[in-house]
């Protein structure tokens, strides 16, 4: 099937979309490229315009402004079926009184291909989801990953150049979204189409996606490689919404080469690389500080000493044990959280009670300086959600 696959490269340029007059738009003067043959996640809170976007790309809203490109044709004003996609959506809508088979074929069948050739085609599809066994059961017969497998084959008969999936995985169990994950990145990556795949969950689109599109308010926040999304986000918002990193910020006291010296709102002192950029005294400054580069140890008796660089001492206000490490959450005593992940060998040596009184500690090479800066202090400390 690949030999017959069209371009399927996206262009959404300077493209807004307004619902009500005087309301704040949902996608606002947008412009994003996704390679032909990638597997992209639109991943955001709800309401941010992620769901809108993919719509508008289907054909089933049109944008206020901007254009649509697929394949390097405009198609903001063509109708879905000239698009060449196809979407998956969250509800399955699998027809309970058909067969999985007849349930794959049904596009086929409505554009008058013969009985014979589109069954054919939804056996050949059927078998690359791994479902040739289950032709002709009726979907009530089937698990919840059985029917969204099958609703995977029903979107991909026509041979589409760009799947479109609107929280393909929201309706599964824990269990059967990971299998799930694995299948789709299969699929994908056998039929070298572009997939663009609507989510709200992290993990979901660091798993799966070559790139991933952050967004919030109808903007994009960040739009990168999942491996960059997690180890440099651009901002504090990007930080805190892809989790695994705590956002440190603190006012400048002082600059000594590449190093900024900042002070936290608790009087914590931290440094943050600035590399060329210039900063002045006062400023606050946010850095990106990874989970698992921080060492967490029972605070001694007393205050901690005012010198420690790179240090935050708090009340230690939830322990979670993840298997492999045991997420740490402490309060740092301004109202906002710091989060640790301790390897579970090191953290049960000498494990820590909720209420008890730790320092966390850090490496300065472990910092990532963000975009965000103020120019007047406000320092404080605080943690992915």
């Amino acid at each position: 099937m690949s030999a017959t696959i069209r371009n399927g490269q996206i262009e959404v340029v300077a493209v807004t979309k307004t619902y009500h007059p005087g309301a704040p738009p949902a996608v606002d003067n947008l412009d994003l490229r996704i390679d032909h043959g990638s597997y992209c996640c639109l991943l955001g809170p709800s309401g941010c315009g992620k769901t809108t976007i993919l719509r508008m790309i289907a054909g089933h809203e049109t944008p206020t402004e901007g254009d649509i490109l697929i394949g390097g044709r405009n198609v903001t004003n063509l109708p879905p079926v000239e698009r060449g996609t196809a979407m998956m959506f969250q509800s399955y809508a699998l027809f309970p009184h058909r067969s999985v088979l007849d349930n794959v074929a049904f596009a086929l069948k409505m554009r008058g291909v013969s009985r014979a050739d589109r069954n054919a085609r939804a056996r050949e599809l059927l078998q690359k989801v791994h479902l040739e066994a289950f032709a002709n059961r009726l979907p009530a017969q089937l698990s919840g990953g059985q029917q969204q497998r099958v609703a995977l084959a029903r979107a991909l008969i026509t041979n589409p150049r760009v799947l479109l999936l609107d929280e393909p995985l929201s309706a599964l169990d824990e269990y059967l979204r990971l299998r799930m994950r694995g299948e789709l990145r299969r699929v994908q990556r056998e039929l070298g189409i572009t997939f663009i795949h609507v989510t709200h969950t992290q993990l979901e689109a660091i798993a799966v996606a070559d790139t991933v599109v952050v967004m919030a308010q109808g903007k994009i926040e960040q739009a990168a490689s999942a491996r960059d999304i997690f180890l440099a986000p651009r901002n504090a918002y990007v930080t805190r919404f892809i989790g695994g990193q705590n956002v440190i910020s603190g006012a400048v006291e002082r600059v000594s080469g590449a190093t900024a010296t900042a002070v936290t709102g608790t009087g914590a002192r931290i440094e943050l690389p600035v590399a060329e950029l210039r900063v002045q005294p006062g400023e606050q400054i946010f850095g990106s500080l990874r989970r698992d580069r921080i060492r967490v140890r029972r605070q001694d008796a007393g205050p901690p000493p005012r010198d420690l660089i790179n240090a935050l001492s708090g009340e230690v206000h939830a322990i979670e044990n993840q298997g492999s490490y045991v997420k740490v959450t402490i309060d740092a005593g301004d109202g906002e959280e710091f989060v640790a992940n301790v390897l579970d060998e090191d953290f049960f040596l000498d494990p820590i009670d909720i209420g008890g009184r730790v320092v966390a500690t850090w490496a300065a090479r472990d910092v990532r300086l963000l975009e965000d800066r103020r120019s007047q202090p406000s320092g404080a400390v605080v943690a992915a959600a």
